[in-house]
């Protein structure tokens, strides 16, 4: 990643948020197969193309909800971190180079939260800064209430990848162009 302004590096790390039990699908997500790979393992290997080392598999955890299971993700995290990559395990679909551009976008604007934009439509994955308080009150609404109710900036980045907006539920999602 590049450096910040300071010249200390911006350490990115990825959330891979994969502990749902895929009930609308059929079976857990994280284990389905996608051109011989698992989504967890066609992610993974997305970031780790994209430059990211430091990628944290959120599965098996038993947490009632998606920013539940983020807060345990990373309060197991030893290390300390610029900006989170969080990315739902039912969007394997993402190009490595989105990736890579959220990055370097998350690096530009620290203390934004990066989300990227296809033909007008917001999707997955975002970038969180360190500075968001994930144990904030969400008022129901996870991740996008905490966001919504910091007061933190937002960088909405136009990427060219529909993979952002493909959101797995269901078997026949992987079929759909």
């Amino acid at each position: 990643m590049q450096p910040s302004p300071d010249s200390t590096p911006y350490k990115i790390i990825s959330v891979i948020l994969a502990s749902g039990k895929g009930k609308r699908f059929g079976m857990p997500k994280s284990e389905a197969l996608l051109s011989g790979a698992s989504f967890s393992e066609t992610i993974r290997n997305t970031h780790r193309e994209a430059g990211l080392q430091d990628v944290i598999l959120a599965v098996g955890l038993n947490t009632p909800d998606m920013i539940s299971t983020l807060r345990e993700a990373l309060a197991s995290y030893p290390s300390t971190w610029d900006a989170c990559l969080v990315h739902p395990v039912d969007h394997p679909f993402v190009r490595p180079q989105t990736i890579r551009l959220l990055c370097e976008c998350s690096a530009l604007y620290p203390e934004c939260v990066v989300r990227p934009l296809f033909q007008g439509r917001r999707g997955h994955p975002i970038l969180i800064p360190a500075r968001l308080d994930l144990s904030a009150d969400h008022h129901g609404q996870g991740l996008r209430g905490i966001i919504a109710s910091s007061g933190l900036s937002h960088v909405d980045l136009k990427v060219d990848d529909p993979g952002i907006l493909r959101n797995i539920n269901y078997p026949n999602d992987l079929y759909e162009t």
